[in-house]
């Protein structure tokens, strides 16, 4: 046991704790959190835990499969990582944030539980989270991986059904430089005999490999499920049955389709009626969010790989269509120093009228120099580009030299959305 308990009368404190307990920021490995899961009974849950893993579409994955299942009766508890503004959004039942009385509380329970073994801040927060799932007593839980799968904290539990969204380049240091071995790391969620779903519409050889390894019931996009597009407004789903005419909005439809995979694996008899109005409401904070209060059209986007900015820029060039040719992109960047910042302005550029690059004021976090360096060894790189000390003074720039008919982007990392909405909410 260590020599004293920790205890905090804030979820302030309680974080400031949690950032200074563990030598490094990450270390993936199960073997420390699996110790005190054991201790708390937070492996097995008599609710249906379904586990998301992959490098793009986690979030926006689980919000389909949460609004669905809460619009058909369940209760519902999503564990998911990074937060944008708070730390309670890691966690929501039935849509709803726990207050910071409850987490201090489950964290008083990890720290007396843990007793000398030393937990990351990530490995600290998902015990928290999973104890306040368990007392919530939900219908279906919904993890959302961190980093990876296989080693990820979340991927102690034992899932009914394990789920990859997609493979992209993301985290080499950690999980590896090419899909291949990002898909066997993001396979290890997957359980033997159990359901697994790949949303990947080119799913890397490791991924079906690993599956029937285990013979796992591998369910692949394109294959066993699909969806087509139908013109510019509408779309379909194809599974056991068909879902059509789908709305289009600006939340993935690539994604959408893979939750209703997930939830045809768990042969629920929820009408078609509810499933298609589900998916054209469902909504996530920081994915592609309008924001109001401003002179043009302001977006906010974490995309912060290759693979992300690639469906941003797809999702820019939507608006922009129907914005008209006058429209003009304005682009506020600031991502991490260790991202692909070359490839990932590449994939975007076609789609911008004029950058703005900030420097992030975080660990890890890139000065604007560092993004226009990065900015010329990209593709297609011919825009106007300014430097600014941080995300508010660009905000404050760009936001009074445009005009209506443009649109203001602010994408690279959820550090950089985080600094909108603090500003923005105030």
């Amino acid at each position: 046991m260590p020599t004293t308990i920790f205890s905090a009368n804030s979820l302030d404190e309680w974080l400031t704790h949690l950032e200074q307990l563990h030598p490094k920021e990450i270390e993936l490995g199960l073997t420390r959190i699996s110790e005190v899961g054991e201790r708390l009974n937070l492996i097995h849950f008599d609710a249906k835990v379904i586990t998301v893993a992959g490098t793009n579409g986690k979030g926006t994955t689980c919000a389909y499969l949460e609004r669905i299942l809460i619009d058909a009766g369940f209760k519902v508890g999503v564990y998911s990582s990074p937060h944008i503004h708070r730390y309670n959004e890691r966690l929501r039942i039935n849509l709803l944030e726990l207050d910071d009385q409850l987490h201090c509380e489950a964290f008083e329970v990890i720290e007396v539980a843990r007793q000398n073994i030393s937990l990351s801040y990530f490995e600290f927060a998902t015990l928290a989270c999973l104890y306040l799932l368990q007392q919530q007593q939900c219908d279906y839980i919904l993890l959302e991986v961190g980093l990876g799968g296989r080693l990820d904290a979340t991927n102690m539990v034992e899932s009914d059904i394990s789920v990859v969204t997609t493979i992209g380049i993301d985290h080499v240091d950690w999980l590896g430089s090419d899909r291949e071995a990002i898909g066997y790391e993001k396979a290890g969620v997957f359980r033997a005999n159990k359901p697994a779903i790949c949303g990947d519409l080119e799913v890397p050889t490791s991924i079906i490999d690993h599956a029937n390894a285990i013979s796992a019931q591998l369910k692949l996009a394109s294959q066993d499920f699909k969806f087509t597009i139908i013109n510019d407004l509408f779309w379909s789903w194809h599974g056991k049955k068909t879902l059509s005419p789908i709305k289009q909005t600006l939340m993935p439809i690539q994604n959408a389709s893979t939750a209703l995979a997930v939830i045809e694996a768990l042969e629920l008899d929820i009408p078609s009626s509810i499933l298609i109005s589900s998916i054209e409401k469902a909504s996530l904070a920081g994915r592609l969010q309008q924001l109001n209060g401003f002179n043009c059209d302001f977006y906010i986007d974490v995309a912060h790989n290759p693979q992300s900015a690639e469906y941003l820029a797809l999702q820019i060039k939507r608006l922009r269509a129907e914005k008209g040719e006058d429209c003009k992109v304005h682009a506020i960047v600031g991502m991490l120093a260790d991202k692909d910042m070359t490839s990932t302005l590449s994939a975007i550029n076609e789609q911008i009228t004029d950058y703005n690059f900030v420097n992030l004021h975080c660990h890890r976090g890139a000065r604007a120099e560092m993004l226009l360096k990065a900015y010329h060894n990209s593709k297609n790189n011919n825009h106007n580009v300014t430097c600014f000390e941080n995300v508010a003074s660009a905000v404050d720039k760009v936001a009074n030299n445009v005009n209506a008919s443009d649109i203001i982007i602010v994408f690279g990392s959820f550090h950089t959305v985080s600094d909108i909405l603090t500003n923005w909410q105030g």
